[in-house]
């Protein structure tokens, strides 16, 4: 018997023969992150040996001066007559009117250990500041070793400078601290390696790190134009 096929058979057997429509795309797959090593601004030199604790304490004191005397003594060296007095237990900088005989100084003359640290007070009179000290010096005579400076220049800089005051790898105190008038401060000078670090009141203020250190045992006092004091000084070897 012959199959009769309707119409709506056909109708129904095209749509389940009709493929259906593909799947929507995938969505983009997203890159993977990649961690890029953040870059570090480069180590700031003075901060890391401003961060240095070696040599602030310990040693064994090998010289003392507190200047309770009327005269400098023995131990002392002062080449440019009537610069330095001792007056109420501080040693003096008197100023001297002609600038060709300035800087000369008031030099220890016992030699200063290898590794050492040098504490002493300061004292300017005048907002002028200018307060200094050499120090490794290889003769009792300026600039011939580190100068360290503060409150140069009309109390403008805070520096260490090697030889001369005006090198051109002088090391200057980014933000200077300013000597206040009539202030006592205690300074901290140390080497135990090829860096001279430089403390005021337990801050750090600067160092000086040299590849080719100066090798001299002279420490010395000195001064410009200014009223400036020294006193209480003490060496430790470290």
């Amino acid at each position: 018997m012959r199959k009769i096929v309707t119409f709506g058979a056909l109708i129904a057997l095209a749509v389940a023969c009709t493929p259906p429509d593909p799947p929507p795309p995938r969505p983009p797959r997203k890159a993977a992150k990649v961690e890029t090593a953040k870059e570090t601004p480069a180590e700031d030199p003075q901060a890391k040996q401003g961060a240095r604790t070696d040599g602030l304490t310990g040693g064994k004191l090998v010289f003392e001066e507190h200047f309770e005397r009327a005269e400098l003594g023995p131990d002392w060296k002062a080449p440019q007559e009537g610069e330095w007095h001792i007056v109420d237990g501080w040693l003096k900088a008197e100023k001297v009117a002609n600038d060709d005989l300035r800087n000369q100084g008031a030099w220890l003359l016992k030699p200063l250990p290898k590794k050492v640290r040098v504490v002493f007070k300061s004292r300017s009179m005048t907002a002028v500041g200018d307060t200094k000290c050499e120090i490794f010096n290889t003769e009792p005579r300026h600039e011939q070793g580190y100068s360290v400076i503060f409150g140069g220049w009309n109390n403008t800089t805070n520096a260490i400078a090697r030889h001369g005051e005006h090198e051109a790898n002088r090391q200057n105190q980014s933000e200077p601290k300013k000597v206040e008038p009539g202030r006592t401060y205690t300074w901290t000078v140390i080497r135990t390696d090829n860096v001279v670090r430089w403390f005021i009141d337990g801050k750090f203020m600067v160092a000086y790190d040299d590849a080719a250190p100066i090798d001299g045992t002279f420490f010395g006092f000195n001064n410009w134009a200014s009223d400036v004091r020294f006193d209480d000084i003490e060496v430790y070897e470290l």
